[in-house]
């Protein structure tokens, strides 16, 4: 894109002025380009002039000092109560599993089905991240009296947090250690062996997610997003607390759940 201004322009990018880069920036926002695509390409094209003058191919970084336009805050997207009940039900409606799936019986493929539902279920109980969630081993879950407590993660830029988990569900994980080693993943595909990768996560739940009627785009990031939701809705959990059981290394990451508040005070006046 900016070759072809350039080329309509008859610009030559190692020359070209800071008004000429204003020009194009305006041009991108008068074509409809969206902030955040802007914005990208703002910081792509400030990393090719740093190259440029590394390599003495330009004099200076015209990009550098460019305003990028403000990204409009996205609002996040979670299940309501209802929608929740929803996907657990169609999970666990073993109804749809054929006798014979691509040569692998139909107790594998409720197998596979229990240990995705175990997984969606920990999204929506703990909030991890799908790599988080993905990595857990058995050693990282603290279990006492039959009850899983809490999950230690390592989380963005490797800091480690101790996530507690409520009791009817520890007590669920719990039970699906059993017999497992210290070392073994939580959510391996076979004994001893490798979790499924992120991809074949999002998958699994995408076609889960065409049994029931939510016209919402969930994936398992979205999960997330409905247990911060839900925290906020119960009214005894501050910001604070979300920004550590989530890891945000900022608490204006952890802003954008305030949402939940808002409605959540919307239905407290709503009758007077």
């Amino acid at each position: 894109m900016w070759n072809r201004w350039l080329e309509s322009a008859d610009l030559d990018w190692r020359n070209c002025s800071p008004t000429n880069v204003e020009q194009f920036v305006a041009q991108l926002s008068h074509d409809g380009v969206g902030a955040h695509t802007v914005a990208r390409k703002i910081s792509c094209l400030a990393t090719l002039y740093k190259w440029g003058m590394r390599n003495n191919v330009v004099q200076e970084d015209r990009f550098y000092q460019i305003e990028k336009p403000k990204r409009p805050r996205r609002m996040p997207v979670w299940l309501e109560v209802e929608e929740q009940a929803e996907l657990m039900r169609a999970t666990r409606n073993y109804d749809d599993i054929p006798e014979n799936v691509f040569g692998r019986s139909r107790e594998f493929s409720i197998g596979v089905r229990q240990r995705y539902e175990l997984l969606f279920e920990l999204f929506q109980k703990s909030g991890l991240r799908i790599s988080e969630a993905l990595g857990l081993k058995v050693q990282h879950i603290r279990v006492v009296d039959g009850v899983a407590k809490h999950v230690r993660v390592i989380g963005k830029g490797n800091k480690e947090r101790q996530v507690p988990l409520p009791e009817s569900f520890g007590r669920v994980l719990a039970l699906s250690l059993v017999g497992k080693n210290s070392e073994d993943y939580v959510f391996a595909k076979k004994t001893g062996g490798k979790p499924p990768g992120s991809h074949a996560a999002r998958a699994y739940l995408k076609k889960l997610l065409e049994k029931t009627n939510i016209e919402k785009k969930i994936t398992p990031h979205k999960l997330r997003h409905t247990y911060a939701t839900r925290l906020l809705e119960n009214g005894n959990a501050q910001l604070v607390d979300i920004q550590a059981l989530l890891g945000h290394e900022s608490i204006a990451t952890t802003q954008i759940y305030t949402h939940a508040g808002q409605e959540r005070l919307s239905k407290l006046v709503a009758d007077i």
